[in-house]
């Protein structure tokens, strides 16, 4: 069945229409190059989509994107998350909901943790809806159910939602990506990426990318792996089956076959926010060769994984998610390095 008429019943159309109120620039270009061990390798330049720090937080303006059209929907109209340190997303997401009447409060955590002169500066421009705290997700989630029943008490309409942000809405953001890449890659490629690999941390990204892979398969494409690299040390495996069980929810009445990921956790790239002289040296080598800036908190970990993972892509080449890029990982470089 093609993939139009898949997506024709109202359920799904809906969900995944084009957003009435784009937060990037789509669609994002979906590039090739020759890679000398792995050969033809395609990426998808969501680096491009002129959304957050210096316009590089492609894959979050497709989160939000979900979200905020969710809130509306709902009429929702406050936005209670955490965030950590390695963010360039704070002063886009304050500015964009309060187009739409939305308050944001963020819960800082101090993760990865660094000195407070150098909190202040990734998190400045904020502080005013803005709280710092420790290290600790568990706490920040405690504090936000807390403030979640105050809010129900005092009848405001408010969501809380966990970092990055993740939420089924959020979930089917990335995947009208997903789905915006398999229609690049049949008419530019003439086929699909056998493997996607993309960094994961809270799982919502690659969560979506494995929604839209599912929405693939039942409409006849063929399975593509989609590979989350995870860069946190919380086990993904555990959550991604939590956020795929929850969006199939939120999707009812549409039927839709239990989305499929692999999940790569390896050691070195499991310490969220912290990266190796290494993954520096990917950073280096992949912009010298390919024109492509990466990051070593996120980038260089799915690179690596890419590069020396053992897959049979039988003809098909394998796709690199360029998520975006984080600009001031070079600032905080002697407080990060492992």
């Amino acid at each position: 069945m093609p993939m139009h008429d898949y997506l024709s019943s109202s359920a799904l159309r809906a969900a995944f229409g084009q957003s009435q109120r784009p937060l990037g620039q789509w669609p994002t270009p979906l590039e090739s190059i020759e890679h000398p061990g792995l050969g033809r390798v395609l990426v998808k330049r969501d680096d491009l989509a002129g959304f957050g720090g210096d316009g590089r937080s492609g894959v979050k303006a497709r989160k939000l994107e979900g979200l905020l059209e969710h809130m509306q929907a709902k009429g929702l109209n406050v936005l209670r998350m955490p965030l950590g340190n390695i963010t360039n997303l704070g002063p886009a997401l304050v500015a964009e909901a309060g187009k739409r009447g939305i308050a944001v409060h963020l819960d800082l955590v101090d993760d990865p943790p660094l000195r407070a002169e150098s909190r202040r500066a990734v998190h400045s421009g904020y502080a005013d809806i803005a709280r710092l705290y420790g290290p600790s997700y568990v706490t920040a989630a405690l504090r936000l159910g807390g403030r979640l029943v105050r809010d129900r008490l005092a009848r405001t309409r408010s969501i809380c939602v966990p970092p990055s942000p993740a939420h089924p809405s959020a979930i089917i953001g990335m995947a009208r990506g997903y789905l915006e890449m398999v229609r690049h890659a049949k008419a530019q490629f003439g086929t699909l990426p056998s493997a996607v690999y993309l960094a994961s941390a809270s799982g919502t990204s690659v969560a979506g990318l494995a929604l839209g892979e599912a929405l693939g398969r039942a409409a006849g494409d063929p399975p593509v792996r989609i590979v989350a690299v995870q860069v946190v040390p919380e086990p993904l495996r555990l959550w991604l089956p939590v956020l795929f069980t929850w969006t199939l929810r939120y999707l009812r009445p549409a039927r839709i076959p239990f989305p499929k990921c692999e999940v790569v956790a390896w050691p070195g790239n499991t310490t969220y926010g912290r990266f190796s002289a290494a993954h520096e040296a990917i950073c280096a080598r992949v912009e010298d060769s390919f024109g492509l800036t990466i990051d070593p908190v996120y980038g260089a970990k799915s690179w690596d994984v890419m590069e020396r993972m053992t897959i049979d892509h039988g003809g098909r080449p394998p796709l690199f998610w360029h998520c975006g890029f984080t600009p001031t990982w070079r600032a905080l470089a002697e407080e990060l390095r492992l």
